[in-house]
């Protein structure tokens, strides 16, 4: 079973089905509830209870624009245009109402797939906080009043990092420093944003922490879906009331199905163990070959023992 993310829109709709669910259940109040107490300050002391009713209606799931798609012309003679082309999407928006309603905080929370696209993920999250910070604009804010700009905080959960990473959680934030001492620290006037980093490796040491423990359960590549929620209810307390226990069926059906269907496209044992084999040539892991074959990790090895006993015979 395979429940990664994928944060651009895939070509396969059976793909974005899969990824659409996942957000669905990343997008659990609880669920958030435990990932902002165990990474938000201004939580921290506070009960999940209180948490959950701190978030103000229903998070916003893959339509709160980041960035609108640019005007393009099409055609020698201009004739026609599209707009919105390359829009891109946060995955996840809320916000939560704290210190009895007078401090709210705005949240983004994305699920990274890629832990190697190109760039350093903590980049593109200040850039989201940037932007995030940027839109209050005469919303949250006008150009008189600028104390009243919220704290932004975008949250990133990232799936099968290196090793020398493994699990994993990091914050990035403003903080002040006296070069000559005199001006008064009001930490409430700069500290705006947060970029938050979750790494996750199910297959490595959890470091007993409940909130790295809890989300590799959640998306496990590992467990059967009656685990996942087993565990997800006793172990970590959280109810598959709500339909809460449906969105995780769903999610594991959805990639069962996903994966199944890549293997019956043609991807025979055989040609399989070819593809794993050319990846391990070129240094891949566990990990980065599951990845660039739509398959899980699971599945690979067990395919990597099918080729031993083969070759044993």
């Amino acid at each position: 079973m395979q429940t990664s993310f994928a944060h651009s829109i895939e070509d396969d709709p059976q793909k974005r089905q899969l990824d659409e669910q996942c957000k669905i259940v990343l997008s659990h109040k609880p669920l958030l509830a435990r990932i902002l107490k165990r990474t938000v300050e201004e939580v921290a002391d506070m009960e999940i209870d209180e948490i959950i009713a701190s978030i103000e209606g229903s998070p916003s799931i893959g339509n709160v624009p980041f960035l609108e798609g640019e005007e393009r012309i099409e055609g020698s003679n201009t004739e026609s245009t599209s707009r919105n082309e390359g829009t891109i999407y946060y995955d996840i928006r809320f916000y939560i109402l704290v210190n009895e309603g007078k401090t709210k905080i705005l949240f983004d929370v994305e699920a990274q797939k890629n832990y190697y696209p190109g760039y350093k993920i903590v980049t593109r999250g200040l850039v989201y906080c940037a932007r995030m910070i940027s839109s209050q604009i005469n919303q949250e804010f006008d150009l008189k009043h600028y104390d009243n700009l919220k704290k932004v905080y975008s949250i990133w959960i990232c799936f099968n990092p290196p090793d020398y990473i493994g699990n994993a959680i990091s914050r990035y934030h403003i903080q002040k420093e006296d070069l000559l001492t005199g001006i008064p620290d009001e930490k409430e006037a700069y500290d705006k944003l947060e970029v938050v980093m979750i790494c996750l490796r199910e297959d490595m040491d959890q470091k007993d922490d409940k909130l790295i423990g809890l989300l590799n359960t959640v998306f496990s590549s590992e467990k059967s879906k009656e685990e996942i929620k087993e565990e997800l209810s006793g172990q970590y307390g959280i109810p598959m009331e709500d339909g809460f226990g449906k969105e995780v069926d769903l999610m594991c059906n959805l990639s069962e199905m996903y994966e199944e269907r890549g293997m019956e496209r043609g991807m025979e044992i055989g040609e399989l163990i070819g593809k794993i084999m050319m990846c391990k040539e070129f240094g891949f892991s566990d990990e980065e070959t599951a990845e660039k074959l739509n398959i899980s990790v699971k599945t690979l090895r067990e395919t990597l023992k099918k080729r031993d006993l083969q070759l044993q015979r």
